[in-house]
C-alpha cells in the first residue's frame, strides 16, 4: 500500500471521497530478491593483457560459459555479478551471442514469473468465499443426479470432493465429471458438515471439510455420527443421550446438553396482547458446550454457561395441532435452543443461555455482563469469522443505527473499533485490499487494516450500503438500500458504474434486494449474481446474471425453472441443487 494523497474530485453520484488509498498491484514471485552487493575484486589471469590481443571464441565456449554464469549468479548474487564479469566474450561475435541468450534468459524469467504470479492467483481465488475458475461464458449443466428428496439435501465442499448429503445417504462425486466417487449409507435426515450456509446472503467462511462428519438418525430413534475421509473411507460410532450435535471442523462434533433447572415443556401464559409470561420463580437449566472428537468422542474442550434472567420469548416455541388451528406458545427450553456456526465462530443462544465461542474453545463474550452481547438476547449483533481469518464482535458503544458497533480482530492480532458495523464480502479474489469497510448510517468509510496506520480512515463516501456483494481487484461491489448494485474503487471511494434496481428485475422488492440476492461468485473478472425471476415468490425460477466488473455491463443471463438456489463451488466448479437433484455447472 502506498502513501495516501488528497483527492478534489467528486465521484459520480455523490461519493464525496475525502481520501486516497492506492494499491501496489505487482505480485512478488516467491523466493525472488531485488537486492545485489558490491562486486567481488577479479581475481589475477581473468582478462587479457594489455599487450594480448583477445582470441575469438566458437558458440560452444560461449553457451558452455553462459551455464556456469547462470550457476554462479544461482549461487549468490555477489559472487554471480563477478562470475558474468569474468566470463563476457570479448569478439563481436561472442557480444552478439551473449546479447540473443541474455535476451532469451530474460524473456524465460519474465514468462516463468508471469506464470508463477497467475498460479498464485488462481489459487488465492479458488480458496476465496465464492472463487470459481471462469464465468466468460454462460453456463451450462455438465452433469446431474437425481435424488428423491432434493430440497432436504445439502451440498459439502471437501478438498477437490462434492459431497451431496440426501437420501440417507452421502455420496462422494468428482465437481468436474459428476461421478461418483464413493457412496456411504447414513440413516434418516443426515446432517452433514462443517457446511457454509448458502441460499441468502453471503456463504460463510468455511474452509472445505476435511474431514466430513456426518449426523443421522435411525428408526429406533438413537443417532450415529460417521467420520468420512475424502477418498470414501470412514469411522462411525453410535451417539448416547447427548443432547444436541452439530458437526464441527477438523473431525469434531460440538455437542449442547442442557443440564439441571426445570426442563419441563408446558403451555404459558400469554397476555391480550400476545405478550408471553414465564412461570412465577421459574430456573431453568445450564447448558454445557463441548466439542469432542467425532471419530472417538474424546473430549476436546467444554464449558458452562449458566442461566441467566431469560427474556421470555427466548424460552418459548409455537406449536399447533393441525393446520387450522392457530399456533399456542409453550415453555421449551430445548426446542427453544438455537446455534450459529460461522466459520471459526460458534454462537449459541437459549432460553437464558448465550455465548459465542472460537473453534479452540476461547470464550468471545464476557460470562460476568449479562448486557455482553448475545447475552439478554441482543438479537441485533452477533459476532462472525472474516473471510481471510480473524472475527467481529459486538462493540460496547450504540452507532447511528441504534445497533451496537463492531470491533474487528485481524488475522495478525491487531484490533479496529469502528464506528458502525463492518461489511463482510460475500465473494473475493483472495487479496488482501489493506483496507475494511464499515458502514455508518447513510456512509461507508474505509479504514486500514495495515500496522502503520492501523484504523486510519483512509475515505469515506456518501453511499448507504446495505451488503457488500465482492471486493476484487481493487474494486467493491455493493447493493444500496434502495437496491441498486454500485461498484466502488477501493483506492479512493469514487464510484465506477452503477446498475438500475430494473436490471435485477426485483421491482418493487428493490428494497429487499440484499435477501433477494442469492448469493456472489466470481473468476476475478465478471461476478454472478443469482436473482429470483419473480421477487413475489408467486412464480418458481432462478435467474443466473453475470456482471462485468470492469464497466457494469451484463455479460450473459440465464434462466432457469428450478427455485431452488443452493450454489456452491467446489475447486472453483459450480454445483447446484435442483427440483430433480444435483446439477454441475460450466
Amino acid at each position: 500500500m502506498t502513501e495516501r494523497t488528497e483527492h478534489d474530485d467528486v465521484a459520480p453520484g455523490g461519493a464525496e471521497p475525502k481520501k486516497v488509498h492506492t494499491f501496489d498491484l505487482i505480485d512478488e514471485v516467491p523466493g525472488a530478491s531485488g537486492e545485489t552487493g558490491p562486486d567481488d575484486e577479479d581475481g589475477p589471469g581473468t582478462e587479457a593483457g594489455p599487450d594480448e590481443e583477445p582470441q575469438p571464441r566458437e558458440p560452444g565456449r560461449v553457451a558452455v560459459a553462459l551455464a556456469s554464469a547462470r550457476t554462479a549468479v544461482g549461487q549468490t548474487a555477489r559472487r554471480g555479478g563477478a562470475a558474468v564479469r569474468r566470463r563476457l566474450p570479448t569478439t563481436r561475435r561472442g557480444k552478439v551471442l551473449l546479447a540473443g541468450g541474455t535476451a532469451a534468459v530474460v524473456v524465460l524469467a519474465v514468462t516463468a514469473g508471469v506464470l508463477v504470479n497467475a498460479q498464485l492467483r488462481e489459487r488465492a481465488l479458488l480458496a476465496a468465499p465464492g472463487g470459481v475458475r471462469a464465468l466468460e461464458e454462460q453456463p451450462a449443466e455438465q452433469w446431474s443426479i437425481d435424488l428423491d428428496d432434493p430440497i432436504s439435501a445439502n451440498l459439502v465442499e471437501m478438498p477437490g470432493v462434492l459431497a451431496i448429503a440426501g437420501d440417507e445417504s452421502v455420496r462422494g462425486v468428482d465437481p468436474v465429471s459428476g461421478e461418483v466417487l464413493w457412496t456411504v449409507d447414513l440413516g434418516t435426515f443426515p446432517n452433514c458438515g462443517p457446511a457454509a450456509s448458502s441460499g441468502i446472503g453471503a456463504p460463510d467462511p468455511t474452509a472445505p471439510a476435511d474431514p466430513l462428519v456426518c449426523v443421522a438418525g435411525s428408526d429406533d430413534g438413537s443417532l450415529a455420527v460417521t467420520v468420512i475421509e475424502p477418498d470414501g473411507t470412514t469411522t462411525t460410532r453410535e451417539l448416547g443421550a447427548e443432547g444436541h450435535v452439530l458437526p464441527a471442523a477438523d473431525g469434531g462434533l460440538f455437542v449442547f446438553e442442557l443440564k439441571g433447572g426445570d426442563q419441563e415443556p408446558r403451555p404459558v401464559v400469554a397476555d391480550e396482547l400476545g405478550t408471553t409470561h414465564l412461570p412465577k420463580g421459574f430456573v431453568g437449566p445450564d447448558l454445557v458446550v463441548r466439542l469432542e472428537d467425532a471419530r472417538t468422542g474424546t473430549e476436546r474442550w467444554s464449558e458452562n454457561v449458566a442461566f441467566g434472567a431469560p427474556r421470555a420469548e427466548s424460552c418459548v416455541t409455537y406449536n399447533s395441532d393441525d393446520e387450522d388451528s392457530e399456533p399456542e406458545p409453550a415453555l421449551d427450553v430445548a426446542g427453544a435452543l438455537g446455534w450459529v456456526l460461522n466459520g471459526d465462530v460458534l454462537e449459541v443462544q437459549g432460553c437464558g443461555v448465550s455465548a459465542a465461542f472460537l473453534s479452540d474453545g476461547t470464550r468471545l463474550d464476557d460470562p460476568t455482563d449479562p448486557t455482553d452481547p448475545p447475552a439478554d438476547g441482543a438479537d441485533s449483533a452477533s459476532f462472525a469469522s472474516l473471510p481471510g481469518g480473524g472475527w467481529v464482535e459486538p462493540g460496547t458503544e450504540v452507532s447511528e443505527t441504534s445497533v451496537p458497533n463492531d470491533v474487528v480482530h485481524l488475522p495478525d492480532g491487531g484490533t479496529v473499533t469502528l464506528e458502525g458495523q463492518v461489511l463482510v464480502p460475500w465473494a473475493t479474489d483472495g487479496r488482501d485490499p489493506g483496507l475494511l469497510l464499515e458502514r455508518v448510517g447513510i456512509r461507508t468509510n474505509a479504514r486500514s487494516t495495515s500496522g502503520g496506520d492501523l484504523g486510519a480512515e483512509l475515505w469515506s463516501a456518501r453511499i448507504e450500503v446495505a451488503a457488500l456483494l465482492a471486493s476484487v481487484s481493487g474494486t467493491a461491489v455493493v447493493v444500496d438500500e434502495q437496491g441498486a448494485v454500485r461498484a466502488i474503487d477501493l483506492g479512493t471511494g469514487a464510484e465506477r458504474w452503477t446498475l438500475d434496481p430494473e436490471v435485477l428485475s426485483l421491482g418493487d422488492m428493490a428494497w429487499a434486494a440484499p435477501s433477494m440476492i442469492f448469493g456472489a461468485y466470481t473468476d476475478g473478472d465478471i461476478l454472478l449474481l443469482p436473482v429470483p425471476v419473480d421477487p413475489t415468490g408467486q412464480e418458481p425460477g432462478l435467474r443466473l446474471l453475470a456482471v462485468d466488473l470492469r464497466d457494469g455491463s451484463v455479460r450473459w443471463a440465464v434462466e432457469q425453472e428450478t427455485s431452488y438456489t443452493d450454489l456452491v463451488s467446489v475447486d472453483g466448479y459450480l454445483a447446484q441443487i435442483t427440483q430433480q437433484g444435483v446439477v454441475g455447472l460450466g
